[in-house]
Formats: structure tokens, C-alpha cells, sequence
């Protein structure tokens, strides 16, 4: 593959996926895509997620494999993913998601054709096992032709309401020659949102962003999923992150998206303050937890919503 033209990298940051690493890997290998590289970031992991990739290296000679020494995140192991990478288009895919037969010929075709620097697909819900769990992320939204995002809409999806589809979970496939142009690479501080700041940021400076609603991106829920939670650690990082994004931009945001990233900023925090409250709860430290949510009302509904859900979903079973 040295000397010839790689159309598409995908790039896979693998974190203790040993038991669902191959399965991504061949719907990556899978893609008709004229040259065609993947490539396994093992991000320290603790079992034999290496041994796997490395097997998948040994099978496939479009696999290529790395082995970082510490574990950094996934922003970091895909940071390290873009520099090895020759392909002029760069996909994101999860260790353990998949992607529908022809995604990547399709969604390369329809970014050339519409000169777009970065191109989003609507994504599918799957057991582990694959079984579907549902409509399509965004399907309520009733999108039918391709879209164009600007920087005001896409922050507008995700703006970390309870029930609102995040635009940000989506898995963007990414020009490569905008992130030479830019120098943008993930931000290594977040482990929770890092594919919405990276879009966000290339919004920012430019680029030209498209969702076409075809569902080929096949997410996979797990219970301890780190996007269906969000850890206050990795939470006070990515209000860190929003706020330093303001202010690098301050200048060129408009009143509409300076609004929304307030409201936003209010959302995450009512998000942190429930998850901070329910650990409370749950060790048992409940005046801790009363204190919290008195100073946040909004997340004091939130956590009860959630306990009723719960509540509900058992009397179900």
C-alpha cells in the first residue's frame, strides 16, 4: 500500500476492547473504498486488546497498529491515529461500532461533490450483540436531502438538554487536507465530548460541515457506555474546554451562538451537579447530595426524572 493512493483512513482508538476490536476493525476493512487503510490505537490497555490488533495487522496488511505506553484517552490515542495517517479522508469509529456495507464510498462521494471539509451520517443504536434498539439518532428531526451545518446549528444540537439527540455523539469523516491547512487536532484534556469540540473548532475556523441522513454508523450501547453517563471528572473538563472555546473565539461568535453556549454551559452543569448528587446518594452521604441540588434546582429535577424512569423500567421487567 506505500505507493499507492490511500482515499480513506480509518482510525480506531482501542481502549480494553479486546472481546469487540475485531468485529470493528473487519466493518472498517469491509468498506469499498479504493485504498483503504485502518488504524488500531491500543491506548494502554489492560487485557489483550494488543494481541488482538496485532493479529488483525498480521491477517490484513491494510491494518496498521499502534501501542502507546500510558493511557491518554481517546482524543489523545486519535490525535496519534491522524499523524500515522496517509488517507486523504479520515473516518472516526469506535472499538466497539460498526458501519453499514458502503458508508465510506458514499459519504466520501458526497463530500467531494459538495466541496465539505467534514461530513456526518445519522447513526444507528445496537445492542452488542447487533440487534437494533431502535429509530435512527436523529430521526424525529425528519431530515430527507443532505444539509449543510453551520457553526449556530450544530451548537444548537447540542446544547445538553435532557432528551434532545446530541449532533455531537455523531462520528464525523474528516478532510485531511483542512486538518494539515489548520494544525486542528482533538483536544487531549477531554475523554467525554471530544469529537464535539473537534467539530466545533473546524466550524470555527471555516469549514464546511454536511449531514446527509443516511443511517451507516452502527453505535453500540453498552450500560457503562462513557457517553451515556458523564463522569464529573471528565464533566469539569469539558466545561473547561467550552469556556475556553468562547473565549478563543470571542470576537467572531455571534449573539445567537454566545447564547446557546450559555445555555449549554447551564445544561452541563446541572448534568454534573445530578451525577455528583446520585454518588452521594448512593454512598450514602445524603446531606452532602441535599446541598448540591438545593444549588441547582434544574438538577435536582433532572435526578428525580431519572429515578422515576428507573422506577418504571423495573416495574416493566
Amino acid at each position: 500500500m506505500t505507493n499507492d493512493k490511500v482515499v480513506a483512513t480509518v482510525i480506531i482508538a482501542a481502549w480494553c476492547a479486546e472481546a469487540w476490536l475485531a468485529k470493528s476493525v473487519r466493518g472498517a476493512l469491509a468498506q469499498n473504498v479504493s485504498g483503504l487503510e485502518v488504524i488500531v490505537v491500543d491506548d494502554a490497555s489492560t487485557d489483550g486488546t494488543w494481541r488482538v490488533a496485532r493479529g488483525l495487522a498480521t491477517a490484513d496488511s491494510r491494518v496498521r497498529t499502534v501501542s502507546l505506553d500510558r493511557n491518554g484517552g481517546p482524543a489523545r490515542a486519535r490525535n496519534v491515529a491522524i499523524e500515522m495517517a496517509r488517507g486523504e479522508w479520515i473516518a472516526v469509529l469506535d472499538s466497539d461500532d460498526d458501519m453499514r456495507p458502503g458508508r465510506l464510498h458514499s459519504l466520501i462521494g458526497t463530500a467531494e461533490r459538495l466541496k465539505a471539509d467534514c461530513i456526518y451520517d445519522d447513526l444507528v443504536p445496537v445492542a452488542p450483540d447487533g440487534r437494533l434498539l431502535g429509530a435512527s439518532h436523529l430521526a424525529d428531526m425528519g431530515i430527507h436531502e443532505p444539509e449543510q451545518w453551520t457553526l449556530e446549528r450544530f451548537l444548537s444540537g447540542c446544547r445538553a438538554r435532557p432528551g434532545q439527540p446530541a449532533l455531537g455523539y455523531l462520528k464525523p469523516v474528516i478532510r485531511r487536507s483542512f486538518l494539515d491547512r489548520t494544525g486542528l487536532r482533538y483536544d487531549q484534556s477531554l475523554h467525554n465530548g471530544e469529537d464535539f469540540h473537534l467539530v466545533a473548532e473546524l466550524l470555527a475556523q471555516g469549514g464546511n460541515l454536511w449531514f446527509v441522513p443516511e443511517a451507516g454508523y452502527f453505535y453500540t450501547q453498552r450500560d457503562a457506555s462513557v457517553s451515556r453517563r458523564l463522569d464529573p471528572t471528565h464533566g469539569r473538563a469539558l466545561m473547561v474546554a467550552d469556556q475556553s472555546f468562547r473565549k478563543r473565539h470571542a470576537d467572531s461568535l455571534t449573539p445567537e451562538v454566545k447564547r446557546i453556549l450559555r445555555e449549554r454551559t447551564r445544561n452541563l452543569a446541572d448534568m454534573l451537579a445530578m451525577e455528583v448528587a446520585a454518588r452521594d446518594m448512593r454512598s450514602g452521604r445524603l446531606g452532602h447530595a441535599a446541598v448540591t441540588l438545593s444549588m441547582r434546582p434544574a438538577a435536582a429535577v433532572r435526578l428525580g426524572g431519572l429515578m422515576l424512569r428507573k422506577m418504571w423500567q423495573r416495574k416493566a421487567v
